[in-house]
Order: C-alpha cells, then structure tokens, then sequence
C-alpha cells in the first residue's frame, strides 16, 4: 500500500499544475463524513456531494466512518493519499480532536477547502415533558444537579463544548449522553429516551410537525425564522452565542489547484438553487469561506475549545 501511494504521488507531482486542475477529477470521488447516517453533517455531505457531483462531472460518493467523536475518520483521510479522490465533512468538533489521545494527526496533516454554513444549536424537549421554557429546565436542573439526561453527538463534540458552557454559565449542572451524531440524539430524544437533547433545531422540524419534540431555546444571535417563538440563550439573560460551522477539507499536501478547484467548485454549487433550499428547511445560514479563512476560523475555534475543555476537565490524559 506504500508503494502504491508512492507511486500515486510521484505521478502527480510530474503532472504540470494547470494541466491537473483541468484533469481533476478524472474519476469518483470520496467523501468521508464521521457521523452517523441521517445525522445533520450527513446530510450536508450528502446534499453537496449530489451538488458536486454536477459541478465536477464526476460522482461524489458519500462514506460514513463513524468513531472515536469523528478521529476515526480523520485518521482515514490523512492515511488517503494526498490527489484530492478522497475528501471529508468537518465541522466545528474538529477543534476538539487535536489533543485526544487517539488522534493520530495533527493540524498541518489537514487542507482546509471551504467552510459551507454556520448552525445554531437548540435545546429540544419530549413534548410529554413538563418543560415548556428554558427557564423552567434551567431551574429544574439546578435543584437537582446531574440529573437530567441531555443527549448530543460525541462525548467530546462543538455541541457538548456549547452546552457545558451555557451550562457554566446558567449555573446548572446535566449529564450528557453521548451518541454517534446529530440524527441519532434526535431519535432519541423522539423516542422519550432522554430528558432532553442540544443538537441543531433546524433538522426537528419533521418531528415537531409530528408533535414529538419541541424547541425551547436556541444559541443564535437573534431568533430563527423558522422559530420565531423560541427565545435565543442572550436575550434571557445568558451571554451565550454560538454556531456550529460545516466544511469540506483534504489531506495536506493535496495539488493547490486541485484544492482551488474544489474550493471553486463548492462556491458555485452553494449558489444553486437546491443549497439555499436546503438551509431554509435546515434553518441554517451561508457561511462560505475559502481555504486561507477557514484555516484561520479553525485556528481560532481550537484556541477557544481548548481552553473551554481544560476549564471544564473534558481533556483526556495522555
């Protein structure tokens, strides 16, 4: 297998720079995403992979290498070779697997290409549970510390980093459950499994409709659109704003025109009408940034989660 990448990277390296932005792709391409089927970054990947695959005139098959909070498959990616047939969803949790003990990669093995959107979180209820406003969960869980339930994707994730800071900062104390993306916490949550679940509003629509959940609060800057009834964490009094952003990035050392084409390629493809489709009925936002400034967004996230997981003892012991 080493030789064979060997080979393959040996190739593309004697192939002149425009000449492999015009012939890339010249077959499939993989798209590696770490959650779960029907979690909300499978269904980005699968909605931009359908995309890219018009864009780029070659098929984009979407993988799902779930594990490990997503090191799983990040460790798959940097062990594909570096020619751009193998890319991969990210989203904000990236900034939190650096420094996991099972990470066997670092920042400088990965090629950010583009980050797509930006994603509030929501706190999402049974509708047979008595809480119907953050206030009364808030107050609930600061009598009894621990003790209710709230599922979320990853036992380290943006989502569980997000909530343990609301958390510190209303004062409350939950327990998280952790599953292996965004798609099975809501099921759960639907099925009356656990108290409560903090995961992107905009996919619960469905199950709202149904009347199963409900939305109770979220973490955007203002209120959703889409949920013009439900409070944002800031305007109750709790100074806490954050988003969950999704990307597309490679292994380092991937061609840079192969990286601009990509890149190039996910832009034009987020001007389609069948994207911004897609973020009305997900409620999320366009959030388009190329290589350099995504780079830059990520470095910053690492800094702040970093410091938010030391802070609450979510590092793991090396």
């Amino acid at each position: 297998m080493q030789f064979k990448q060997w080979v393959i990277a040996a190739t593309v390296a004697c192939v002149p720079f425009p000449a492999l932005a015009q012939s890339w792709p010249a077959r499939p391409v993989t798209m590696l995403v770490w959650s779960a089927a029907g979690s909300p970054v499978d269904i980005y990947g699968r909605t931009l992979a359908r995309l890219l695959t018009a864009e780029l005139g070659q098929n984009v098959v979407v993988e799902n290498r779930t594990g490990g909070s997503g090191i799983v498959m990040v460790n798959s990616l940097v062990r594909a070779p570096a020619d751009g047939y193998t890319i991969a969803a990210n989203t904000l949790s990236l900034a939190t697997l650096f420094s996991e003990k099972t990470a066997q990669f670092k920042l400088d093995d990965l090629q950010m290409v583009a980050r797509s959107q930006i994603d509030p979180y929501g706190l999402i209820v049974h509708t047979s549970t008595p809480f119907k406003t953050i206030e009364q969960f808030v107050a609930f869980a600061r009598k009894k510390p621990g003790y209710l339930n709230v599922a979320g994707p990853f036992a380290i994730s943006s989502h569980r980093v997000a909530w343990e800071v609301f958390a510190d900062v209303a004062k409350f104390r939950t327990t998280w459950v952790p599953y292996p993306g965004g798609g099975p916490a809501l099921t759960a949550i639907a099925g009356g499994h656990v108290d409560a679940a903090a995961t992107n509003p905009g996919n619960v629509k469905p199950m709202i409709d149904a009347g199963k959940v409900r939305v109770i609060a979220v973490s955007s800057e203002k209120r959703l659109e889409d949920f013009p009834d439900v409070p944002t964490y800031k305007e109750k009094g709790w100074d806490v704003v954050r988003y969950q952003w999704r990307g597309i990035m490679v292994r380092a050392g991937t061609p840079r025109p192969v990286v601009d084409r990509l890149a190039s390629a996910i832009q034009k493809a987020q001007q389609a009408p069948a994207w911004k489709t897609y973020l009305q009925q997900v409620s999320q936002l366009d959030g388009f940034q190329g290589p350099e400034a995504f780079r830059a967004q990520l470095l910053q996230d690492i800094k702040e989660t970093e410091a938010v997981k030391k802070k609450l003892g979510l590092v793991e012991t090396q």
